[in-house]
């Protein structure tokens, strides 16, 4: 058997639909890989990480398929740093026909899926500036229309309705029927699984394990840290993006017997959190530090990174980052 590399990645993407894996690892090792496409935005970012060349074990959660069977994402110019067609960003675009869009059978259940949905359109980067004349700046840096503002209506309702929907039926555990095919799944049990298996292939290549989660990926990379007591160790997390600070998903990740989300201190040793206060998914409560409590010293490390473009949760965008691509480098040494 050859040695372990010092690292091995695992990558678990986010809400909608996808591309194939095969297509989505090839977008997502090439964002990572590619030189700084944008030095307006980031001046200092450092050069690509290319995870082939260096010889970096890699391995892709993929779970789109849950939801969507092989109704794949096909337009991926959002991906390739193209500012055009703000409506087909990273497959959020449209409420398919058919698609379950869940009531919630509890009171619990209703009154999380009424405040995700209000916390979402609520977000900064969703929020139509006072002035109607002109798109009005809303942050430092950030350039006319760059925010999810500028959406037609129909396609923000469309990205809430979707983001809540997935996290309802993960949060909850509910079995979900595919309107394609039929199949069912218990989506928590079969997401949970599906990342466990990824983490056991690259505890097995490399001697230390990077997690890089995006959107609702970073509740599943959560949940099975701090859930699942056979969850390999991992030596960072690094969440992109991400709704983990929204206090109604923070109730349904809680540890059994707890008051409160904490810090996976047992299988986790650090965890980076970084957000773009304009990302509409992640911007409701993008830091996280004040929500997860330390546990042994450990806590969450809240790095802010402004991006660009009319879709600030596209995560290409998110690894060009200077602050990104540094801490994903520390992580991989």
């Amino acid at each position: 058997m050859p040695p372990k590399r010092r690292a091995a990645a695992v990558f678990v993407h986010g809400l909608a639909k996808k591309p194939p894996l095969e297509k989505l690892k090839e977008i997502w090792l090439w964002g990572l890989s590619i030189g700084n496409p944008r030095p307006d935005v980031f001046p200092d970012s450092k050069v690509g990480i290319n995870l082939v060349d260096d010889g970096v074990p890699h391995f892709f959660n993929y779970y789109a398929d849950v939801f969507y069977a092989d109704d794949y994402e096909t337009d991926f110019q959002s991906y390739y740093e193209s500012d055009q067609q703000l409506e087909k960003a990273d497959g959020v675009a449209e409420i398919e026909p058919g698609l379950p869009q869940p009531k919630g059978v509890t009171p619990r259940e209703q009154e999380f899926l009424r405040n995700v949905e209000a916390k979402m359109r609520a977000s900064p980067g969703m929020l139509i500036p006072s002035a109607p004349a002109r798109p009005v700046v809303v942050e430092s840096g950030a350039g006319d229309r760059e925010i999810a503002a500028w959406l037609p209506g129909p396609v923000k309702e469309a990205i809430i309705r979707k983001a809540a929907m997935e996290a309802y039926y993960f949060l909850f555990d509910k079995e979900y029927e595919r309107p394609k095919d039929k199949t069912r799944f218990k989506v928590r049990v079969e997401l949970r699984a599906r990342l466990l298996r990824e983490l056991r292939a690259a505890a097995e290549k490399g001697e230390r394990i990077v997690l890089v989660s995006h959107s609702m990926g970073t509740m599943v990379a959560y949940d099975v840290l701090r859930n699942c007591p056979d969850c390999p160790s991992v030596d960072t997390l690094i969440t992109l993006g991400s709704p983990l600070g929204i206090t109604e998903v923070q109730d349904e990740l809680r540890a059994s017997g707890t008051s409160h989300v904490d810090f996976p201190a047992a299988k986790l040793r650090r965890w980076i959190n970084i957000y773009d206060p304009l990302d509409p998914v992640c911007g409701a409560d993008p830091k996280f530090a004040n929500d997860f409590a330390p546990v042994d010293g450990k806590k969450v490390e809240d790095v802010k990174e402004s991006n660009w473009g009319y879709w600030r949760h596209t995560i290409t965008h998110y690894f060009a980052g200077t602050e990104f691509r540094k801490r994903m480098v520390e992580a991989l040494s």
